[in-house]
């Protein structure tokens, strides 16, 4: 039996609150038993177990309770002796089922015997008979005998027990479990467990029906191997032993033909296996079944109209199994489920299968629905009328989790009216997977079916984690402070209160927090301690198959707690101005969350096939992530940070069919520019479905950014296995990026890519069968702000101003991240955040690059002086996680500039949202001859850096190292057409004009490079990077000694109307794009073999 722990004088009077009255003077700590008898009175005398002890028992007596009863006395040192009629001196317990001894020991202390009281009642008293110390110990049936000896030990205090008079009797007659969920089923261990654990708090019915048991369902008519015969047989006896009734519950429906003598033969000889091994309780589950007849023969017999025919088929059987197995065999009624189990509104079904059945047959059902928020006196009572039985029972769906195998339920039972009993038989709780962690509901519906105008929720609760923690008051607190963290029933119950302990010191540490009051921020950093603690605590817990069940829980916990650890530290460095700290801080922080909320620990289901870390644990979530929500808030304020404002192509969105749609949200929402709106799928995805942006036409893309789940830093419903794809005619596809378990799925063009169609398909099914939710479906035009070299990683997500996100990858040396200001600012502060950063921060100051300062993790701060235009991390070789990277105005004092000694190495290349002819601009032909290095002069505008203004158009030129020459970059301050929002805009900016290769390497180290050499191409013609160019070499538009270029691309236009306004247009055509002027002279020289081997383009 469990031992029972001391509680507070509080707890002790709030449970004393709830029993009946009684005569006797008050106590200072009267008893808590559980569940609450219905009279308890404080009358008797306090009797010392420590001793010789003699037990008068009938030699037949309980083997359970007897065997119970020797265990409590061994645990108080008694010395026992069993007898059958008392001595004459010592200490005296008598302990029977109601015989004329025990009713004339109840007679002698005063109190009325348990003769009167139903089966499962008892009573406990104790006094002094004949002098002697006595204790009676009393059952009206074996069974209460048995709940005698639980009260009996929670009435000690140490080796003594308390005066007391304890009648009682349960006011359910069943009471108990069914495992009936779909999920891994329990183990064998497991159940045995849940056994022992039901005879200890007094609950009679253990239910036996997990899905996964195939002789109960897609096999229902084969007799069960020996094997596992055996392990039933262990169940039955188990639950023999605890005086729980093992039911056996048959599950035919899905093939059954009611009428078919075979299918009746097959169902008694089923049973009949199963009474052989001392079942003697039987049930048949007729839920989650098509709601017709299968079978022709049935269609025949039975003809009532509508769903009245599916219940009369089914009286039909039911009523046989009782008339010839059940009443001959003289065993327990017959239980069923019908397929129509929820709801109290009549209908034909219900009001048919109710009259139609034998009046012995016992019902179940769920509540008003499926999962019933609360259950109400009137819908009871109702039910009854409508299903047109006296014998009706819940089938509580409460804590059972198969339905959010992400969570687990272990808030106390609560939204039961007090007194059901007077319409219902009792309570089959539905637990959880987790059969351990299940028993916290589990004594809930111990002590509310036993007596529910006594229970109390808080009691019960505070009493099973005294119980599932054992003695150690530091796991006791720790796991108090778990619990707390999964107060939920969520979806089923909206209004369940989140981690309420929690919520209470968050709220009060944020009010501390800007009072400037450092003592009320502590309770939340002593519970923060405690939860990223819990694997270590928890782990000395009694139950330890409910630290098993829970671990993966705890894990997540401990890393939600440690990243607002983190975050609270970091909220402290910001108030010290300390932004290397807080950088740290903040991305140890969202790298905790990372884990905790994309790390896959809950088992699960694939059929019936277990499979190892399936889910991802929820656990305090709206209290976790809603205090980091709100403190990374408070930093991106700190540093600046606000979101980078990308356009989107317009397009219209598809699906594949199969994929459908769940309720109302469809497929329109992954395009209305709200992340909070979605379309959520109705199925699973299979290999090959898909979700597609059709553009229209084909257009240049710079990037697609798909945003999955409920937010973009938890995983959830979304493609767990996918690919990002591009096309242009629908029928020929590219590859853009392939990704696993990622909730935002990006791909970055380095150079823009040809596209009308985009799409995100699925590589694999999703493993837990999840479905699919889609926020946003993001098509991006090439990008004239923002520009990364890294060969991967989404740049954007450096500047979204989103902690949980960083352009990530593996850098070269010489690679490079730019961002583009939309206008120049005079003096410029420049921040960068990142877990891995190493390199050059510089930024492009007065129409030249200019080193701010070496870059490293986590935290990089520098100002510079001068109009600055774009600014740009050049990496070193490596590893790179760059979070955020923030350019604002500075008002503050400029420092001299130090030199640097690394060289600038990188291109600067910015190309416009929509390549665009250089119309009305200086031709890209050189104005002088090519010379040799000795004689040739770089002369602006195209072949000098510097910002120029030349025939009153400005003009900027950056030059850079390339292989062995030098390449220079030329744009010019024009009205430029570009898309915005789905519209055509004209607005002035920088607009890439050409890029000019100067005349220091020869014509034969260019050898091999189509821009150099139009000998390998195909008549002038390549493909590079997706896109189609073309060079021509010692033309007329070239010159002797030069080669141009021209790529294949979308350009947009505008002409002026001559009423005003403009009219737009679009076409695909050749624009020139670069020049390679070659070195005269000598045709070889020593290492022209290594002359460039890569393509670039400006645009």
């Amino acid at each position: 039996m469990r031992r029972i722990l001391a509680l507070s004088a509080a707890a002790a009077l709030l449970a004393s609150s709830v029993v009946a009255a009684g005569s006797g003077p008050a106590m200072a700590a009267d008893p808590v038993v559980l569940p609450t008898p219905q009279s308890i009175i404080r009358e008797g005398a306090a009797v010392a177990l420590d001793g010789a002890v003699t037990v008068v028992a009938p030699a037949d007596v309980d083997g359970p309770a007897k065997r119970e009863l020797i265990e409590v006395l061994t645990g108080v040192d008694a010395t026992v002796t069993w007898a059958n009629e008392a001595p004459t001196a010592g200490t005296v317990i008598h302990f029977a089922e109601t015989d004329p001894t025990t009713r004339a020991v109840a007679a002698q202390l005063g109190v009325a015997d348990a003769s009167t009281l139903n089966a499962e009642g008892y009573v406990v008293a104790n006094g002094t008979v004949g002098g002697q110390p006595t204790v009676l110990l009393e059952g009206a049936s074996a069974r209460g005998l048995f709940y005698a000896v639980d009260t009996f030990e929670q009435l000690l205090q140490g080796s003594t027990v308390v005066p007391a008079t304890v009648r009682d009797w349960p006011l359910m007659s069943i009471r108990g479990g069914i495992e009936g969920f779909y999920g891994i089923p329990w183990s064998h261990q497991a159940r045995l467990d849940q056994l022992e654990f039901y005879g200890e708090h007094k609950m009679n019915t253990y239910i036996y029906t997990p899905k996964d048991d195939a002789y109960l369902r897609s096999q229902w008519r084969t007799p069960y191997p020996q094997p596992e015969l055996e392990q039933l047989r262990e169940l039955v006896q188990t639950g023999r032993d605890n005086h729980v009734e093992f039911v056996f519950a048959l599950s035919p429906g899905n093939d059954i033909c009611y009428s078919l003598d075979s299918d009746f033969d097959a169902t008694i000889a089923k049973f009949e296996q199963l009474r052989q091994i001392g079942v003697r309780t039987f049930y048949i589950a007729l839920d989650d079944i098509d709601p017709y007849l299968k079978c022709a023969q049935d269609l025949q017999r039975f003809t009532l109209p509508g769903f009245r025919k599916l219940a009369e088929g089914q009286a039909y059987y039911l009523n046989r199994v009782i008339n010839e197995f059940i009443k001959p065999n003289n065993l327990e009624p017959l239980q069923t489920v019908p397929t129509n189990y929820a709801g109290s509104a009549p209908d034909a079904y219900k009001l048919e299968f109710g009259t139609q059945t034998d009046d012995s047959l016992i019902m179940q059902w769920t509540g008003e629905g499926v999962f019933s928020d609360q259950i109400t006196m009137e819908s009871a009572a109702r039910a009854k009328t409508t299903y047109n039985t006296e014998h009706l029972y819940i089938w509580d769906n409460f804590p059972v989790n198969d339905g959010q195998p992400d969570r687990l339920f272990l808030n106390p039972l609560s939204g039961r009216a007090a007194d059901l009993h007077q319409h219902l038989d009792g309570f089959t709780s539905n637990p959880m997977v987790q059969s351990y962690a299940s028993m916290i509901a589990l004594a809930g519906y111990a002590d509310y079916t036993w007596n529910g105008p006594a229970y109390t929720p808080a009691v019960t609760q505070t009493r099973i984690l005294d119980e599932l923690a054992g003695d150690d008051p530091a796991v006791r607190e720790a796991l108090e402070v778990f619990v707390d963290l999964n107060q939920d029933w969520r979806p089923y119950r909206p209004s369940s209160p989140q981690a309420p302990a929690l919520g209470a010191d968050i709220a009060a540490f944020w009010a501390a927090h800007d009072a400037g009051t450092a003592a009320g921020t502590q309770p939340l950093k002593e519970r923060l301690a405690t939860i990223a603690g819990l694997e270590e605590s928890l782990a000395g817990m009694a139950m330890t198959g409910f630290y098993d069940d829970s671990l993966p829980w705890i894990q997540a916990a401990t890393e939600w707690a440690t990243a607002l650890s983190e975050a609270v530290v970091g909220l402290e460095e910001l108030a010290a101005d300390d932004g290397s700290g807080a950088a740290a801080s903040f991305l140890a922080s969202a790298a905790e969350r990372k884990k905790a909320s994309t790390t896959y620990r809950v088992d699960g289901l694939n059929g019936l096939t277990p499979v190892a870390d399936r889910y991802i644990p929820k656990v305090g979530d709206t209290r976790f992530d809603t205090f980091l929500q709100e403190a990374y808030g408070r930093y991106l304020t700190w540093l600046g940070a606000e979101p980078y404002a990308s356009e989107t192509l317009p397009g219209a969105p598809t699906r594949s069919a199969r994929l459908g749609q769940y309720q109302t949200n469809a497929i329109e929402r992954i395009v209305d520019g709200n992340l909070s709106t979605f379309w959520w799928s109705s199925a699973a995805p299979q290999t090959g479905d898909w979700v597609q942006m059709d553009l229209g036409s084909v257009q240049a893309v710079g990037g697609v950014s798909v945003h999955q789940a409920d937010s973009d830093g938890s995983r959830g419903d979304m493609f767990y296995n996918a690919a990002l794809e591009y096309s242009t005619d629908g029928a020929t596809w590219t590859t853009a990026g392939e990704f696993t378990d990622a909730v935002v799925l990006a791909a970055s063009f380095q150079e823009p890519v040809q596209a009308r169609y985009v799409r995100v398909r699925a590589t694999a099914p999703n493993a837990g069968g999840q479905w699919i939710k889609i926020r946003e479906f993001r098509v991006l035009p090439p990008s004239a702000e923002l520009v990364s070299t890294a060969p991967d990683g989404n740049p954007v997500a450096a500047v979204d101003a989103n902690l949980t996100t960083a352009l990530e990858g593996t850098a070269e040396a010489g690679q490079y991240l730019s961002r583009w200001l939309d206008a120049p600012l005079q003096n410029a502060q420049i921040r960068v955040v990142g877990a891995e950063l190493s390199g050059t921060v510089e930024a492009l100051v007065d129409g030249a690059w200019e080193v701010v300062g070496e870059a490293t993790a986590p935290w990089f701060e520098g100002v510079v002086g001068g109009e600055v235009t774009a600014v740009r991390i050049v990496f070193d070789a490596g590893p790179v996680s760059v979070t955020e990277l923030l350019v604002s105005p500075y008002d503050g004092v400029i420092p001299s500039p130090s030199p640097s000694a690394k060289p600038s190495v990188s291109p600067s290349a910015k190309p416009t949202n929509s390549p665009t002819p250089p119309s009305k601009s200086p031709s890209a032909k050189p104005t002088v001859t090519p010379s040799t290095p000795g004689r040739f002069e770089p002369k602006p505008p195209y072949t000098a850096p510097g910002i120029f203004e030349l025939n009153g158009r400005q003009w900027m030129t950056t030059c850079e190292p390339y292989s062995q020459t030098q390449r220079c970059r030329t744009e010019i301050w024009a009205t430029i057409v570009r898309v915005r929002g789905g519209e055509f805009v004209r607005e002035n900016a920088w607009a890439f004009n050409n890029l000019t290769y100067l005349p220091y390497m020869t014509r034969a180290a260019w050898k091999g490079n189509p821009l150099g050499d139009a000998g390998v191409t195909d008549d002038g013609v390549f493909t590079s990077g997706g896109r189609q160019w073309r060079t021509e070499c010692d033309t007329a538009a070239t010159g002797r000694g030069a080669c141009r270029s021209y790529t294949w691309t979308t350009v947009y236009a505008a002409t002026a109307k001559p009423g005003g306004g403009y009219a737009f247009s679009q076409s695909n055509q050749w624009v020139f794009n670069n020049i390679v002027m070659f070195r005269t002279g000598s045709e070889s020289t020593a290492g022209d073999s290594d002359g460039p081997k890569l393509y670039s383009s400006g645009s």
